[in-house]
């Protein structure tokens, strides 16, 4: 499967989720995003999704709130972790939302001190996303990645 990753605005392309989907033997894209210095980066990731033409965007906190409207313009699957949607430390230009329409799985940590929690699950809710609450916080570790990841994809 084909699978394009957008790591967190604190974080990198060098991710040990990027490391368990690739060994499961996925094609995994994971550019490095700049979320602060390109100013057309939302752009640059949409052009880069057309190309590579995903059947799943992996997207962690900024990088969720990048893949949640990205599924606006390019439709496929989004698995989302604890997406920056209800409130982020800083706000990146994007492009008006599309009109495609994505299917979301999102799984949101319920000790998640960075991003409201409660907030992201309605937001979720609202747009239709599968919405799982696990024990932990903003930060998905691969322990608690790992297994939901399997469920997302049993479910294609």
């Amino acid at each position: 499967m084909k699978i394009f990753f957008l790591h967190g605005l604190e974080s990198n392309n060098q991710s040990t989720k990027v490391d368990f989907m690739r060994a499961l033997g996925h094609d995994v894209n994971a550019e490095y995003m700049d979320y602060r210095k390109v100013l057309d980066l939302y752009a640059k990731t949409l052009n880069s999704i057309i190309d590579f033409n995903p059947d799943l965007i992996v997207g962690s906190s900024m990088g969720g709130y990048f893949a949640y409207h990205l599924g606006t313009h390019y439709k496929t699957n989004l698995l989302l972790l604890n997406p920056a949607l209800p409130n982020r430390t800083f706000n990146p230009p994007i492009l008006p939302d599309g009109n495609e329409k994505s299917k979301i799985w999102a799984l949101v940590g319920e000790n998640d001190i960075e991003v409201d929690p409660i907030a992201n699950e309605e937001i979720l809710k609202r747009a239709g996303a599968k919405v799982q609450i696990g024990d932990h916080g903003h930060r998905t570790p691969k322990e608690v990645f790992a297994p939901f990841f399997k469920e997302v994809i049993a479910e294609f």
